[in-house]
């Protein structure tokens, strides 16, 4: 594939496949829509996902998508998660596709795949081993930089891999040089690259040491006090943000989704119009990692991980050096005001963004609507019960940020009664076992 490539078409199956994912969630997200009041209609999350759909149709035959075999994980593609991972991102272009050519809907679509299982493959190597801070943070800044550099040698990150990836994860070495130049060949060539060069590196570095900090959530090395001195310094764009927040929006990578996008748009947004962009997706990060950390606390600590969810639920106990996080069983008192602020940082998000972005097509409230139908629809419907619990504390976020920011919608007559009745079976299963 030349640098300027995007390939020739032998990716129609895995589009097609994150394709489908998209259309069977839209379906299932309108229902969710009809159910709850959000202060705008459901027509809104039919129209998006419609959009997305003929994004998708227009990708086939446009593009290479790598096989993304891994030495004892097979084909990434062959992951639930890793579907769920790309159509996730995809749905992050629709807020400029009117600013992107197709061809380049198509380029930032492979560019932003690239990056999810980058992020996703470098967070299983650092799990999976025994690195420091150190280590991990230094192997993020080398497969991360060449998202910026205008020159990049594949076959020296290659041999720079091998030194610093453990032994028993050498299989990984080629697929991570292979998506890193793979990502670097598609950037370099986007239209308003050298435009967010510099905002990018600022990305990449809060991403490269917020997952550094992760190894000390380990059993074998944890230090939740390391995390909180670190995070407690994080910037934010509201000082009532807590650490385990920051700590939060600084292991996730959605904002620079949002700036591989912008690389290729073909107008630039303005100082006001990013810094606006940019806030609202700085509450989409910290979200992002709480609604996929929320579900995984009883797993994580069973695995000796001290979970950011859990975290944000007990920052107290959770700071004491003694205590074994599976010692650590929350209730539905703990989920409650987790749930609460999630949706306020929901609200906030939307808020953010309309300071200085027209919104017309409603992105920013589907983007929050959307987030936890994704992350939270488990195939077994493991999370279905949490789901809900959720989208009724969100509801009223959003519908109360959309009212104060945009034009009135026609929204549920009032009185009807909004989501499932609560229920003692939705408690008791949101207790960890």
């Amino acid at each position: 594939m030349s640098d300027n490539s995007i390939g020739n078409g032998e990716g129609a199956e895995v589009i097609e496949r994150v394709r489908a994912y998209v259309v069977d969630l839209g379906r299932r997200a309108v229902e969710l829509c009809e159910l709850y009041d959000f202060g705008f209609p459901s027509s809104v999350v039919r129209d998006q996902i419609a959009r997305l759909g003929q994004d998708f149709d227009s990708f086939r035959g446009a593009f290479d998508v790598p096989e993304l075999a891994s030495g004892g994980r097979g084909s990434l593609w062959d992951h639930e998660q890793s579907t769920r991972y790309a159509a996730g991102a995809a749905m992050i272009t629709a807020r400029f596709r009117g600013a992107i050519s197709p061809a380049n809907i198509a380029r930032a679509a492979a560019a932003k795949a690239l990056h999810e299982f980058q992020a996703d493959l470098l967070d299983d190597i650092i799990d999976g081993g025994a690195y420091t801070f150190e280590e991990a943070r230094a192997l993020y800044r080398m497969c991360l930089a060449p998202m910026t550099e205008a020159d990049f040698d594949s076959n020296e990150l290659q041999m720079e891999l091998r030194n610093r990836i453990q032994a028993h994860q050498q299989g990984t070495v080629d697929l991570l040089a292979s998506l890193t130049a793979r990502l670097h060949g598609l950037l370099c060539h986007a239209p308003n690259w050298a435009a967010f060069r510099s905002e990018i590196r600022r990305e990449n570095e809060r991403l490269a040491t917020g997952q550094a900090l992760t190894v000390f959530q380990k059993r074998e090395s944890r230090s939740i006090r390391m995390i909180r001195g670190w995070a407690s310094r994080f910037p934010a764009p509201h000082p009532d943000l807590t650490w385990p927040e920051r700590f939060a929006r600084s292991v996730a990578h959605g904002s620079g989704l949002c700036l591989i996008d912008l690389c290729f748009a073909e107008e630039r947004l303005t100082p006001s119009e990013l810094r606006s962009h940019l806030n609202a997706w700085y509450y989409f990060d910290v979200l992002m990692t709480l609604v996929n950390n929320v579900l995984d606390i009883p797993d994580d600590a069973e695995e000796g991980l001290t979970n950011i969810a859990l975290m944000s639920m007990r920052g107290a106990e959770v700071l004491d050096p003694t205590l074994d996080p599976s010692a650590i069983r929350p209730t539905m008192r703990d989920y409650e005001p987790l749930l609460k602020r999630m949706a306020e940082l929901s609200g906030r998000a939307i808020t953010s963004a309309h300071e200085a972005l027209d919104d017309p097509d409603s992105f920013y409230p589907f983007v929050a609507f959307m987030m936890p139908v994704v992350m939270l629809t488990e195939p077994d419907g493991g999370g279905e019960d949490l789901l809900h619990a959720y989208l009724r504390a969100l509801a009223p976020a959003i519908r109360d940020a959309c009212r104060a920011t945009m034009p009135a919608w026609a929204t549920t007559p009032r009185g009807t009664r909004s989501g499932r009745p609560y229920s003692a079976r939705i408690a008791s299963s949101l207790l960890c076992p």
